[in-house]
């Protein structure tokens, strides 16, 4: 192993959790009392190294919730798909209907404030690991926009 990959592998041991542990703290939670999956979100945070590339997001099963949540979604209908009605609560009452017509939600870019409250320690982990003269790209949830400066 060269001495860029032991210190890269350094920095993502200590990077990576740090990244995690602030999304999940970072990520909405619902109320559990009408929100069966309250918490997933938040409880599904990992990092993983990819081909050289440290991430830190999402593994939720259900699919790009994350996504969903900080984009925001635009109005759309819902129907049920494996069921014959779909359930939720309402105030604490118990709601069965055959469509519902959801207004949508706002975008909630908790990973923009992740990084806001860890970039600065991420950036000096990898400062005192890996060092100066080699450029950090870090996450970027658009591809396009740079975050933390």
């Amino acid at each position: 192993m060269s001495g860029f990959d032991t210190a890269w592998f350094e920095f993502e041991q200590e990077a990576g959790p740090l990244l995690s542990d602030q999304l999940s703290l970072e990520a909405p939670v619902g109320d559990p009392e009408y929100d069966l999956d309250s918490g997933s979100l938040a409880n599904s945070m990992e990092w993983r190294d990819q081909e050289g590339v440290l991430t830190a997001g999402s593994s939720d099963p259900r699919g790009p919730i994350a996504a969903y949540v900080t984009r925001g979604t635009a109005p759309h209908d819902i129907y049920p798909v494996n069921a014959a009605a779909l359930h939720f609560f309402v105030g604490g009452e118990s709601v069965f209907a055959q469509h519902v017509d959801h207004p949508g939600t706002s975008p909630n870019q908790f990973h923009i404030q992740a990084w806001e409250k860890c970039g600065d320690e991420v950036r000096r982990m990898f400062r005192d690991t890996v060092g100066g003269g080699v450029a950090l790209s870090y996450l970027n949830p658009w591809r396009n926009q740079t975050l933390g400066g």
